[in-house]
């Protein structure tokens, strides 16, 4: 939790909030032993294409031309109209499904729909929490996701597959598959627990913050961030991302 704005995205919506609050942070992240969330098993079963309308798709250099369109059909909000006034849409899917699935954070690529206020933390010496201030940073993102039909993101995803596992395959991963990714990613985040108020936090001596509960400091770097958004932002992301985990499946 540092001053840098914390920002998100989540692919095809996913991206809307998977990125969000990377910069919570700013020490380096330590590695659990015990990281691997246990939902990630359950990702054997293939995404569903059968209900994808056959497109002619462009190639993927051209990709953008296609996809500002089709996605900006699903809101009307301001932080999904800035991301897709941005290059390479499909790319930056790719790479951020890439880091997600790994339950790292792809946040520095969406520095586009950052919000503006701050992390703050409320009480004084060794009881400090996360002041409920910083969880209304992410309402307008929270709403922004929550607005999205998630079979609409289910459909369009399938629509533009075929780009997307190819600009996956080009990030890094030859034979990679980017529906396994996909739904790592979101697996990842389901399994994030729901966590009340109050949060106590630590000052982690390099200009950041962390969570005092060590349990909660050893999960994964995107699960620590969904935590950032307060339990009723995370209640409501985890119940659209089951819907569309559902219309992927």
């Amino acid at each position: 939790m540092d001053d840098k704005k914390p920002i998100a995205i989540i692919a095809v919506a996913i991206v809307v909030f998977l990125a969000a609050g990377a910069w919570w942070m700013s020490r380096p992240k330590r590695v659990s032993q015990n990281a691997t969330p246990s939902a990630v098993a359950g990702t054997d079963a293939p995404i569903d294409k059968s209900d994808a309308a056959p497109v002619n798709l462009p190639p993927l250099d051209q990709m953008d031309g296609f996809l500002r369109p089709l996605l900006s059909t699903l809101s009307s909000r301001p932080e999904l109209t800035r991301w897709l006034a941005t290059d390479d849409l499909v790319g930056q899917l790719a790479v951020a499904i890439d880091q997600a699935s790994a339950g790292a954070s792809p946040a520095r690529d969406f520095k586009v729909i950052a919000p503006e206020s701050r992390f703050v933390a409320g009480g004084r010496g060794s009881r400090r929490t996360i002041d409920p201030a910083s969880y209304r940073r992410y309402d307008g993102l929270v709403q922004t996701v929550t607005s999205i039909d998630a079979a609409s993101v289910a459909r369009i995803y399938k629509t533009i597959r075929p780009r997307l596992n190819e600009a996956y395959q080009r990030s890094g991963n030859p034979t990679g598959n980017v529906d396994n990714a996909l739904l790592k990613a979101v697996d990842i985040l389901l399994d994030t627990p729901v966590v009340k108020d109050p949060i106590p936090v630590v000052e982690d001596g390099k200009a950041g913050w962390a969570y005092a509960d060590e349990d909660l400091e050893d999960l994964m770097p995107t699960q620590k961030q969904l935590l950032r958004m307060g339990a009723a932002n995370v209640e409501r992301l985890l119940a659209w991302l089951r819907a569309l985990r559902a219309g992927l499946q």
